[in-house]
């Protein structure tokens, strides 16, 4: 079994509060898009950030819950 080493653990706090922030960004550039195509664009973009956030958090936790 993989055990994350700190600074593979600082890495993906690093890399999730990255794509935190380009959550952000696409929600508020999608709330204020005009093209639906474009706000639609951004909509799922975002989404694929939050799932990628999702994702990455479940990790962590199932490994710290095994050790």
């Amino acid at each position: 079994m993989h055990h994350f080493t700190p600074r593979e653990l600082l890495y993906l706090e690093d890399m999730s509060s990255m794509f935190e922030s380009i959550t952000k960004n696409c929600d508020f550039a999608a709330s204020s898009a005009v093209d639906p195509q474009f706000k639609s664009y951004l909509q799922s973009l975002g989404n694929e950030h939050k799932s990628w956030i999702s994702s990455t958090a479940s990790i962590v936790t199932n490994k710290s819950k095994l050790q």
